[in-house]
């Protein structure tokens, strides 16, 4: 493979432009120590740079993106979020609703089953004539 590289003219070699490094960056002994918030600033003008990728095909050049950059870049994936917030409502709005309907059947069998006890209660019911009771 490297063979092949080796091969290749330098033309066809330089497949994208990558940006310089930042000389503010490499410090000699007597610059002070790089600090996060130095590397920090430097990222968010690296994101801020437009890429600009370039292929020599033929003697032409042909510029090129990723489709992410392109995306992010035109902020094409708006709708996407929006799709998933609209799913997120839509499952926060069912567990809800599956949590009210849930408890109120639960209480329903709690007041059936509390007005049975009454019954048997007051009807001073015992042993088999105890599973007779049931409230209609």
């Amino acid at each position: 493979m490297l063979r092949l590289v080796q091969r290749l003219s330098t033309k066809t070699r330089s497949l994208c432009t990558v940006p310089e490094k930042n000389p503010k960056l490499h410090r000699s002994k007597d610059q002070r120590d790089i600090t996060n918030m130095d590397l920090l600033e430097e990222q968010i003008r690296q994101r801020n740079l437009v890429k600009k990728r370039e292929v020599i095909i033929d003697g032409q050049k042909v510029q090129w993106a990723y489709r992410s950059e392109l995306v992010g870049r035109h902020d094409l994936d708006k709708n996407h979020r929006n799709t998933w917030m609209a799913y997120l409502v839509i499952i926060l709005v069912g567990f809800g609703a599956f949590v009210v309907v849930k408890s109120q059947v639960v209480m329903g069998r709690r007041q059936e089953m509390d007005a049975r006890e009454a019954l048997r209660k007051e009807l001073q019911l015992s042993g088999d004539d105890r599973k007779k009771v049931a409230v209609v």
